[in-house]
């Protein structure tokens, strides 16, 4: 199969993923301020709501030292709350996410914290290798943290109520470029593919130029937005590099389509050229009427 046959099917093919798997692109600009402080006052409303709800458990059935060691956690808790210092959601944008430890700043999350008070910070490396944005109920089979549970006098349940996922701030100005980013992406990669086969095919030749230019101008927009999602941890790695195939493949066939014009343009205006370039010879006559042995070249260009 020629390559112009396997072009058609191969760039439908990678226009349809990236079409298919967009997401809004996420920024890594920081957040605005008021989503930052909202943020904040979520998490911290969450744990004036566990701290009630820790409060007003019945412990009598608690050993003395349960109950002991269940205070002590309580009141970290609190300082942990008034600290005001938590994990960021950096990963999945518009999703509510734990994490275990903050991948950059190191921030442990509050079931992290309160392990690492108590000297277990191996169980909190341990689970943070192994998936640092695990749910609390799901270590209900890891022996090592129920054991440290129990002898805390705390539930497993009350560990899953006391965890908090947290939810990626997005500012205004990135909601918008969120929306413009969806709006705009789809038609610059279906407009990168169509004339992808158009300068493949029916205007090889450059003669369309308004396909020419439309082609590089999409094919250039394409490949910049593949590239940004390449850098976007929450986007899949092949869209990015489909976006990036589309609209490279848009601005090669543009660039080739726009050479053969200016070639052929360039050829044909030489031919013209040479074509008005003509010498006309004919005879001289004198002002007697007779005609001269001399001929005139005339060269008109």
């Amino acid at each position: 199969m020629s390559l112009r046959r396997l072009l058609v099917p191969a760039t439908l093919a990678l226009a349809a993923i990236g079409v298919a798997a967009l997401r809004p692109a996420r920024l890594d600009s920081a957040p605005a301020a008021p989503a930052r402080q909202e943020e904040l006052a979520r998490i911290r409303a969450h744990f004036d709501s566990v701290l009630a709800d820790l409060a007003a458990r019945e412990v009598g059935a608690l050993s003395s030292a349960q109950r002991e060691h269940r205070g002590a956690l309580v009141a970290t808790l609190a300082a942990y709350r008034d600290r005001g210092a938590f994990p960021h959601n950096y990963d999945f944008p518009g999703q509510a996410v734990p994490y275990f430890v903050d991948p950059r700043t190191g921030v442990l999350c509050a079931v992290a914290h309160l392990l690492e008070s108590t000297g277990r910070r191996d169980i909190v490396d341990r689970v943070s290798r192994g998936d640092n944005n695990v749910w609390v109920a799901q270590l209900a089979s890891d022996t090592a943290f129920t054991a440290w549970l129990g002898a805390n006098g705390i539930t497993l349940s009350e560990a899953a109520r006391i965890q908090v996922p947290y939810v990626q701030p997005v500012s205004k100005a990135e909601e918008a470029r969120n929306v413009a980013f969806l709006s705009v992406a789809p038609f610059a990669i279906g407009g990168a593919a169509v004339t992808s086969l158009m300068n493949a095919f029916g205007n090889a030749d450059g003669h369309r130029t308004t396909v020419s230019r439309m082609g590089l101008v999409s094919g250039i927009v394409t490949t910049g937005m593949g590239i940004a999602l390449l850098g976007k941890r929450d986007v899949a790695p092949a869209v990015g590099a489909s976006a990036v195939a589309i609209g490279g493949t848009s601005i090669a066939l543009s660039a080739r389509s726009i050479r053969r014009n200016a070639a052929i343009a360039s050829e044909r205006e030489t031919v013209r050229a040479r074509a008005v370039a003509a010498a006309s010879l004919a005879p001289t006559v004198n002002a007697s009427g007779e005609t001269g042995a001399r001929v005139a070249v005339s060269i008109r260009f």
